[in-house]
């Protein structure tokens, strides 16, 4: 045993920066296991939020499908008692001196685990900032909608119906999972939209494009090969192998030269570390994030660990890191609490290991796609095991602090 590493009986504090998938969950198991147990351990949560949100239910919203107050899991109704939580936004760290840092006080530390989450990735395309919407919290998906509805609105008094058309063009992109599911949502609301607004409904269009090869890179070809076709019945323009030079005024900018022109841009191109991690010390990799050890610990800051889209983890498989999904962050966010509970215990930790569940994406409203146990499905079933799984999540989130390790 090292000197970093805590003793049983030793007074500890356990600050969780985050409370997303991975610090969420991580700080549920922790506070089920100590109950009232293990009085010389505080357990604290900090997040600029007092409450939960289910980003992979944000395309949903953004469609008009679901409110925004049913992806928000108000936190005081799912931590348990053991757990203090302080509302805070989070500005800094000081690891030397063991605090993390917040606009209102530090707060003191044995154990930090950052689970600070990401941030949509431009890429450092020109204007994309500027021009493009994005979708990454509840907040995002009720701007989308709102923005969608003011371009129909304008589209009424319009000159001519090419510019109608412009109008009622929605152009999202990137088209791995949140760019598709938004893509479905939309077809299906925006000739509603039209129609409340007394416009043809056939003018609505939805661009979806990508710089890679395919659609939901990564899948199945029978999984591409089912959502592309569930998408092109849905009438969604597709368009792969189209990267992003610029955005401007008049629309995408492609390298080919060609001008993807609309009415609303939505960037769903990816993700990348959360800005805080920015010269902070702590070792980064692609996208900015942090390298972690077999335990998820940062290198070379044994007492720091590092879960869910911040945490650079390497698939052994494949020598690449783990795509920041929520499925990962939650497996993330088990193994830290696992460890942490270890250490507490003076127990060995143990390394982390991600078996997948599988891809659901829902496409639309009544269809979707999924790779499950190495079968490929589409339809109305693949939709119906998507909703299954947020139900399960939802009552995770609800009846974790009861959840016995024993059990």
């Amino acid at each position: 045993m090292d000197e970093t590493t805590a003793r049983p009986g030793e007074k500890q504090e356990i600050v969780i920066a985050g409370a997303g998938y991975a610090g969420l969950h991580a700080v549920l198991r922790l506070g089920a296991w100590l109950e009232d147990k293990h009085d010389e351990v505080g357990l604290t949560l900090v997040d600029r939020y007092n409450y939960h949100q289910i980003l992979t239910e944000l395309p949903r919203v953004a469609g008009g499908a679901r409110p925004a107050e049913d992806v928000r899991v108000p936190l005081r109704e799912v931590l348990d008692k053991r757990v203090t939580f302080v509302q805070a936004t989070i500005t800094g760290f000081d690891f030397a001196g063991r605090r993390l840092l917040t606009e209102a006080d530090a707060i003191p530390y044995t154990r930090l685990v950052l689970a600070l989450g990401s941030r949509p990735n431009d890429f450092g395309i020109p204007g994309l900032a500027e021009r493009a919407l994005t979708l990454w919290s509840v907040e995002d998906a009720r701007k989308v909608l709102a923005a969608i509805d003011t371009q129909f609105a304008s589209a009424v008094s319009a000159d001519d119906r090419a510019e109608q058309a412009r109008r009622m063009t929605v152009v999202i992109g990137g088209a791995g999972a949140t760019g598709v599911e938004l893509a479905g949502e939309l077809a299906e609301e925006l000739p509603d939209i039209a129609r409340r607004h007394g416009l043809d409904p056939a003018l609505a269009r939805i661009i979806l494009i990508d710089a890679g090869p395919t659609i939901l890179a990564g899948s199945s070809p029978g999984l591409i090969d089912r959502a592309n076709g569930i998408l092109r019945d849905l009438g969604v323009e597709v368009r792969t192998n189209s990267r992003v030079a610029r955005a401007t005024e008049d629309g995408f900018v492609l390298l080919s030269g060609d001008t993807i022109r609309g009415g609303v841009f939505v960037w769903a191109g990816g993700v990348k570390a959360s800005e805080l991690v920015a010269g902070s010390g702590l070792p980064v990799g692609n996208n900015g994030r942090v390298k972690v050890d077999q335990y998820l610990r940062a290198l070379d800051r044994p007492e720091v660990y590092v879960a869910g889209d911040l945490a650079s983890v390497t698939d052994p498989e494949t020598g690449r890191a783990y795509p920041p999904t929520a499925q990962v962050a939650l497996a993330e966010g088990k193994t830290v609490a696992t460890n942490l509970f270890a250490e507490i215990a003076g127990r060995p930790l143990e390394p982390f290991e991600y078996d997948s569940k599988g891809l659901v994406v829902s496409v639309g409203p009544r269809s979707g796609v999924a790779d499950v146990a190495g079968r490929t499905i589409g339809g109305r079933l693949a939709h119906l095991l998507k909703d299954a799984i947020e139900w399960e999540y939802r009552q995770s989130v609800k009846h974790l602090r009861g959840w016995s390790a024993i059990g």
